[in-house]
């Protein structure tokens, strides 16, 4: 054989040789790296796990706490319907008596107005026949006496 060619084919085993323990320790070195990573997953993992589990026992005690809340609006809607009726016959009644007195009002325009015209007419009576004084009796007693009519009563 040729001696440039052993040389060659030596080399190459040689560095077949070499290779593979840098290649071996590559891969010791990647499948390490990936123990460090899936460790890391691990405990990523692990804390996820607690943090569902700590979930659920919130969503229980939220469950335990909304349960009676929801029976509790139940209710309180029920009360509020019922409310709701009554301020409709309440708001029918403040109608109705709204209406009344309307009514009532114009009643008591049409009696103040025949109040008017009788005040008049004996308010007539009282000028014309000044001795009998229907209206404003009250009005002349109270006043104090002019000194005329002091000196008209004394003579």
């Amino acid at each position: 054989m040729n001696p440039k060619r052993i040389t060659t084919i030596l080399g190459a085993i040689a560095a077949t040789v070499l290779l593979q323990g840098c290649i071996v320790q590559d891969i010791h070195d990647q499948i390490a790296l990936s123990n460090e990573k899936l460790a890391a997953i691990d405990e990523n993992f692990a804390k996820v796990e607690r943090a569902n589990a700590l979930l659920e026992s919130l969503q229980t005690q939220l469950d335990e706490i909304l349960v009676p809340v929801n029976q509790n609006l139940g209710s309180i809607e029920a009360r509020l319907a019922s409310i709701d009726a009554q301020l409709e016959r309440i708001n029918t009644n403040l109608e109705s008596m709204d209406t009344s007195i309307e009514q009532v009002e114009a009643d008591l325009k049409s009696v103040s107005a025949s109040l008017t015209s009788l005040r008049k007419t004996i308010s007539n009576i009282d000028s014309t026949i000044p001795f009998l004084k229907f209206s404003g009796d009250d009005e002349e007693e109270s006043k104090p006496a002019s000194p005329e009519s002091q000196q008209d009563g004394s003579n």
